[in-house]
């Protein structure tokens, strides 16, 4: 490890500043930015009069470029005027209203009697899509339970549907309506634009042909000399997003050709079982998890993948955050697949509105550290916009910026672009006066080094953890259904159980991962002398969190890595239901009221407990590094490993100074390698050391 280049670190550990707009006399911002400690900035084309329609603002753009260029300094290109990047501040849907975010609902009609059902579009939807009756079974009291595998398909036109039905028959029709009103796009403080389906290829191509080709057209070196491409949370807009808000449509998403695809990734129909994306309960499980992984499928492949490829052949790597990281369920409402998402992209990226230690969430980058490790990347880029409770940040805000960070890198960031801006204005107050922000030169220069020490030490270091936390994005999927308001994170099952598995690690200080199926098949598949890994990582502990659906290969796997010595560990319950073929849910025993695939989970494995147990026990498990404060849980430690070195990054998430006792196992001496002044310092078992209030330090052996 170079001392120097941690005393100093280079401009790509350092953060860069986001400006979107330019003043005239440019060079003199850039010179500014870089006066105060910053690797550089990222930005994006002047938004004004025609954004990248405007040949203008792309020769300005240029410009700006050339100055970053001529100072050494690194960007990322910003792609979008406002966000959720995909509308390409209009000129994406311009002449192209097909290329519209889309959702189909759902209309249910039954009868108890023989009659004629008619049906009539209304003048929101565009029109009818599918139309189908089944018989149904109405022997049981208060239920109807419908036979899927008796469909009878109907005829319809776009705007009308009328046909025959017996006693105790079920119509449903599926209409295609836009996917605007109550989403994302009318509540943020940008765009409140329609928006394109990310779903659809033409529709992010044409996004690609509005944003990017006219850059690359009028500045040719501009992506060649980027970092990356940032783009702003690109997502479906089938979700609704205020609480206080209900709507006629129960929306699920959609493109042209969907049901082909999933006929084509499953090998069976959709269309018989269309409305269990809808309602139904176990019985529609495999269905729900078929359909959003797909989902997740077409982003990754029409937007990610597609705009990553672009970026590539231009020579440049995508980039950037997508919506609501913290939440499973989010995952699934937004893209299906959150994980398959962020895996297309060439690094992964989140971003962080917490302004302040107490308030930061800390699963915040662990999800897309997942994808991060399973893709080789050094980490995760964060977007750091510290916008929540700005009363309380602005006490403290070099502090409290810190910390933040210090819990960012902890949880997997390496690179950060950064709105927690500097008061530039101070040096050029004629050209820079709108330019002002929270930080000094001084206070720049500061966190700048300190960002780009933490950067420069954990860049290709190996997070060595033994403890994964079961990413039950199945569970999520499977109890998905499309909603008339918001559906919040709160109120999903997995995910509280998640929060709060998680939380009592971090506020035990210890370190954790994330890990899918694949993660816990390929571990299985790995074992070796009573050993199990995953990505390089020795498994001793695998959390499971309370939830009632998993994969067959995931339990199989689990009883396995138990057998070989892992600690496999079931939050609350067991799981009740397999995600299964075409056969778990074709059948419907209705006398035992459960779905053929359904398994007992009898004890004979595995055995539920409490997650405040769960924690306790893996507390008390021997460990090779311990660190102890005065003030009990208030540091956080992580353990890699680089250039042969063993490295532990312990982290002081408290406002006060803390002193630090350290035992390592079979180590008498420590180097100590504080980021907050560049010093490197030898320690004696048996010596403390101090910890700067929510600053980070670096034990080395």
């Amino acid at each position: 490890m170079d001392r120097e280049a941690f005393a100093n670190p280079a401009r790509e550990y350092r953060m860069k500043t986001i400006i979107h707009s330019w003043p005239e006399e440019c060079g003199i911002l850039a010179d500014a930015v870089k006066d105060f400690g910053y690797g550089g900035t990222a930005t994006n084309p002047p938004v004004e009069n025609g954004y990248t329609g405007n040949k203008e603002n792309l020769v300005r753009f240029g410009q700006i470029l050339q100055e970053l260029g001529r100072r050494d300094m690194d960007y990322w290109i910003y792609d979008e005027k406002g966000y959720p990047s995909g509308h390409g501040g209009g000129q994406s849907l311009e002449g192209h209203p097909e290329l519209e975010a889309k959702g189909f609902y759902m209309r249910r009609r039954i009868a108890r009697e023989p009659q004629t059902a008619v049906f009539d579009l209304d003048d929101e939807s565009d029109r009818i899509i599918w139309a189908a009756k089944y018989p149904c079974d109405c022997t049981r009291m208060n239920t109807s339970i419908v036979l899927y595998d008796q469909m009878e398909p109907v005829e319809f036109t776009d705007t009308h549907c009328e046909c025959g039905m017996k006693e105790n028959e079920a119509l449903f029709i599926f209409c295609v309506k836009s996917a605007y009103e109550g989403s994302h796009l009318t509540h943020n403080v940008s765009s409140k634009n329609h928006y394109i389906n990310i779903l659809d290829k033409k529709a992010v191509r044409r996004f690609l042909d509005v944003c990017y080709e006219p850059i690359i057209r009028d500045v040719p070196e501009a992506y060649k000399n980027a970092c990356a491409v940032f783009t702003d949370e690109p997502s479906l807009q089938t979700p609704y997003i205020q609480g206080d808000e209900v709507w006629p449509y129960a929306l699920a998403p959609w493109a042209e050709g969907l049901f082909e695809a999933f006929e084509e990734e499953y090998g069976y129909s959709l269309l018989p079982y269309l409305p269990m994306i809808f309602e139904g309960r176990s019985s529609s499980y495999t269905v729900r998890v078929h359909f959003y992984q797909l989902i997740g499928k077409l982003i990754a492949g029409n937007y990610v993948k597609q705009i990553s490829d672009w970026c590539e052949e231009h020579g440049t790597c995508f980039s950037g955050h997508y919506l609501a990281e913290e939440s499973l369920r989010a995952h699934v409402l937004y893209y299906g697949s959150y994980l398959e998402v962020l895996r297309a992209a060439g690094y992964p990226g989140v971003d962080v509105l917490a302004s302040y230690p107490d308030i930061y969430h800390h699963n915040t980058t662990r999800f897309a550290q997942m994808a991060a490790r399973k893709n080789g990347t050094n980490g995760v880029m964060v977007e750091l916009c510290p916008f929540i409770n700005m009363d309380h940040f602005s006490k403290h805000p070099v502090r409290y910026a810190a910390g933040i960070l210090s819990l960012l890198y902890l949880g997997g960031c390496r690179c950060v672009n950064s709105y927690f801006s500097s008061d530039f204005s101070a040096y050029h107050p004629e050209v820079l006066k709108g330019y002002q922000g929270f930080m000094s030169r001084e206070q720049s220069i500061w966190l700048n080094e300190y960002t780009g020490r933490l950067g420069s030490m954990l860049d290709q270091a190996g997070n060595e953890c033994g403890t994964f936390v079961y990413y039950a994005l199945e569970e999520v999927q499977a109890k998905t259904r499309p909603s008339h308001c918001a559906q919040e994170a709160s109120d999903s099952p997995a995910d509280r159980s998640i929060f709060e598995i998680t939380r009592r690690l971090f506020d035990r200080g210890m370190d954790y991962l994330f890990a899918d199926r694949d993660d816990i098949v390929a571990a299985a598949d790995s074992i070796s002398g009573n050993q199990a890994r995953i990505s390089g990582c020795r498994v001793e502990n695998i959390i499971v969190p309370a939830m009632d659906v998993i994969y067959p290969e995931t339990w199989e796997a689990l009883i396995r890595l138990q057998e070989a010595g892992t600690a496999i560990w079931f939050a609350d319950k067991l799981p009740k239901y397999r995600v299964g073929e075409k056969a778990v849910f074709a059948y419907y025993d209705f006398r035992e009221e459960s779905v053929l695939g359904e398994f007992t989970a009898d004890g004979r494995y595995f055995a539920a407990k409490s997650s405040e147990q769960i924690v306790q026990e893996i507390e008390t498990q021997e460990k090779e590094f311990i660190v102890q404060a005065g003030v009990p849980n208030s540091l956080l430690t992580a353990k890699y490993q680089k250039d042969g070195k063993t490295i532990y990054f312990v982290v002081n998430k408290t406002e006060e100074k803390q002193e630090a006792a350290w035992q390592c196992r079979g180590k008498e001496k420590t180097e100590v390698w504080n980021p907050a002044d560049g010093s490197i310092e030898e320690i004696i078992i048996g010596e403390n050391v101090t910890i700067d209030a929510c600053c980070g330090m670096f034990f080395v052996f």
